[in-house]
């Protein structure tokens, strides 16, 4: 006999932006009303198979707030405007975002869809052009079906309007739209509900994960990350937060409970992720069990699975088993789920028939069994990701999970099993005193640590949490606040986005979704939070903007180009290359920038748009603003009159330091400012942004991505230069 343990993993990172309440993503939304409700249904329709079904506390959280009508994403708010109310803005972002979804199962099915799809033609025609093809028609059809098409086929089954606008297929009203969205927060609020009914009956167990899905190992002891990879470069900042990694775990627990009505015994380590020192954490939080992958098991038991031309592993005695793992006193049981298999589900199935699918999944599971001895059944364990396979199965996968359950019901081989159920009956017999440090992606940790921006991220978030501990004059509820921005940034997706091993159309709204949560902290506290955090960590496939400073210059302080010769040396930017959103949103102010310094000074030349610096009032102010090495403010205030006063603040200072004739300007603006005023010291790396200020608002801000950088020069910097 084997016992046949699925566990499905659902997860979504925390999109809401704390102090603004918005979700900045609609992927709790849509995922809700298709891989969650659906997974639901279908189980419900075979009540014999026994399941696991694993919740990440924050979308729980997150599905609630919906639910309740308190979460409101852009998309949502979007698909909510009539087209005649639709700004360019909104359009462009109808046209870059409604058609995010598998374009083979979930928008070429659907004859309107598809056309609205050829006409947008991503790839030959920008947004721009685009949209001037798009009639308010067309944008009203566009906002039903980038919601329409996401309802999963029995949710859509039984419910008459939803059928009847997928055989109107076009030409849809106003409120048939708003009948879309308000059924896609009906079903949201069933979901919940739905589960705990069948946990109740005894037919499924839901267990729980760290609450922001944070790489617990990590945030115990970061150089875990160098048992499997020992060159492996970790962040500069070291940061051990084994309290937060308690916190993330009994917060889970707790909210579990809040939802389930029960507390949970099974826990999903975030992405399989796990070390020896997470044991002492999990048991205290009185969790009886958790999961990993094969390779970890493989790894720390110093041997190595391999499988057969039928995929039956070497070794099954040893996989297909739980174990007892004890470490520095404390003991959790273990299961290890199959590698393989899993990934059959998860990546492969969605490209065979259905029929054909399941029965190649029955006929592994047959034999496994067959290699196996006598006596205790041995436990074969399924985990994967529960929503995202769908989007590529036809149908939403739902022929290929009947076709599964089916095929396993007419087996009497095989018996599917609650986890916590087959650990009472069949308790370890065998004791792990040791836990190799990885996860389910090549057994190791290199997709969350490692990378420079993977690194850097984490310096930022170890900065963030040490300000926030020495903030002991915050109030309960903004220190509350604040921390939860802490523990949010823990998360494992934003660390999974930075780098060269993922990506996606929304690596920069993630990007500035973790800047964000970690923004909050300091404004949280009441306090500016480091520049830094105002540019992208993400840069890969990125040119650089502009040039750097070549040699020394000579520049006459004077607010005209007196000379080409003056600024040739100069590194040099052109706004119109680099084209940032905030320079299009503002019409642009800044053309130009030219950088560089002299043997004691850094210089700057800014070049504005035509008029810009006449206009130029008392409530305006061009900021340089150095990041590194470390944080001064250099501010020319207007109106800006030929001869210019510039005013220098350092970090922690309040009150600036005014250098007189610093700074002029007349056909262009020029400043000078010695390097002793910034405090920086000769081969010191410099970076730093340029800022259009109006009323303390940042109305532009240069370069988009990259901040300038130089190194700030020696005596010999010449002599050296032209010897390299």
């Amino acid at each position: 006999m084997i016992n046949l343990a699925f566990l499905w993993h659902f997860h979504q990172p925390f999109y809401k932006d704390l102090s603004t309440g918005e979700y900045l993503m609609p992927w709790v939304r849509l995922h809700a009303i298709k891989g969650y409700i659906g997974m639901g249904l279908i189980a419900k329709e075979f009540p014999e198979i026994r399941q696991n079904f694993n919740f990440v506390p924050c979308l729980l959280v997150q599905l609630e707030e919906y639910a309740q009508g308190k979460a409101r994403d852009k998309f949502q708010k979007v698909s909510e405007l009539d087209p005649s109310e639709l700004l360019e803005k909104d359009i462009h972002f109808l046209l870059d975002n409604f058609f995010s979804a598998n374009w083979e199962r979930m928008i070429e099915p659907y004859p309107r869809y598809r056309e609205l799809l050829r006409k947008r033609s991503f790839g030959k025609k920008t947004v721009d052009s685009a949209a001037r093809e798009f009639n308010q028609r067309d944008l009203r059809d566009l906002q039903v079906w980038a919601n329409l098409t996401w309802f999963h086929p029995l949710v859509i089954q039984r419910d008459k309007d939803l059928q009847s606008l997928f055989l109107k297929d076009h030409s849809f009203t106003e409120e048939e739209k708003r009948m879309v969205l308000n059924k896609q927060i009906e079903v949201i609020a069933e979901t919940i509900k739905l589960y705990r009914e069948l946990e109740a009956s005894g037919q499924i167990e839901t267990t729980t994960s760290p609450f922001y899905h944070a790489i617990l190992p990590l945030l115990c002891e970061p150089k875990t990350a160098q048992q499997a990879l020992p060159n492996l470069p970790l962040p500069k900042r070291r940061m051990e937060a084994k309290e937060d990694a308690a916190i993330q775990v009994h917060k889970a627990v707790e909210t579990h409970e809040r939802f389930f009505n029960r507390r949970p015994k099974g826990f999903w380590p975030s992405e399989g992720a796990v070390s020896p020192h997470i044991v002492p954490i999990l048991q205290e939080a009185n969790l009886k069990w958790m999961a990993s992958d094969e390779d970890i098991l493989a790894r720390t038991l110093h041997t190595s699975f391999s499988r057969d031309q039928q995929g039956v592993i070497n070794q099954p005695q040893v996989l297909y088993k739980p174990y007892c793992l004890e470490y520095q006193g404390s003991q959790i049981q273990i299961i290890f789920r199959d590698h393989r298999l899993s990934d059959l589900i998860g990546f492969e199935y969605q490209k065979y028939s259905a029929t054909a699918a399941g029965r190649d999944f029955v006929k592994k599971i047959e034999a496994i069994k067959g290699t196996l001895p006598g006596g205790q059944p041995m436990l074969v364990s399924i985990i994967l990701d529960g929503e995202n396979p769908w989007e590529y199965y036809p149908n939403s996968g739902m022929d290929f999970l009947r076709e599964l359950y089916r095929g396993i019901l007419q087996h009497k081989g095989i018996e599917t099993i609650r986890i916590s159920d087959y650990l009472e009956r069949y308790p370890p017999r065998d004791t792990l005193h040791d836990l190799y440090a990885g996860s389910w992606i090549y057994h190791n940790l290199a997709t969350w640590i490692g990378h420079s921006e993977k690194n850097r991220a984490w310096e930022y978030l170890a900065e963030a949490r040490d300000f926030l501990k020495k903030q002991s004059y915050l109030g309960g509820n903004l220190m509350e606040l604040a921390r939860e921005c802490i523990y949010i940034s823990e998360g494992s997706d934003w660390y999974w986005w930075y780098g060269d091993d993922h990506s996606s159309f929304y690596n920069d709204v993630f990007d500035r979704l973790f800047r964000t949560h970690l923004k909050n902290v300091y404004k949280f506290s009441n306090a500016p939070g480091p520049r830094v955090l105002d540019l992208p960590i993400s840069q890969l496939g990125r040119k650089k903007p502009y040039t750097t400073p070549k040699g020394f210059l000579r520049v006459r302080l004077d607010g005209r180009v007196s000379s080409f010769l003056e600024w040739v040396a100069a590194g040099h930017y052109r706004a119109s290359r680099d084209t940032p959103v905030m320079h299009r949103a503002s019409g642009g102010i800044i053309r130009e920038v030219y950088y560089g310094f002299d043997e004691e000074n850094f210089l700057l030349r800014v070049d504005f748009e035509e008029g810009a610096l006449e206009r130029f009032s008392a409530h305006d102010r061009l900021v340089v603003i150095f990041l590194n090495p470390s944080e001064v403010r250099l501010q020319v205030a207007g109106p800006l009159q030929p001869i210019q006063a510039l005013e220098v603040l350092k970090k922690d200072e309040t009150a600036p330091k005014v250098l007189a004739e610093s700074a002029a300007a007349k056909e262009v603006l020029e400043l000078r400012c010695p390097f002793r005023e910034i405090g920086f010291s000769p081969e010191e790396n410099a970076e730093f942004l340029v800022e259009i200020e109006r009323d303390g608002q940042v109305m532009e801000r240069l370069p988009d991505h990259f901040p300038f950088a130089f190194t700030i020069p020696t005596k010999d910097f010449e002599r050296i230069l032209w010897q390299v």
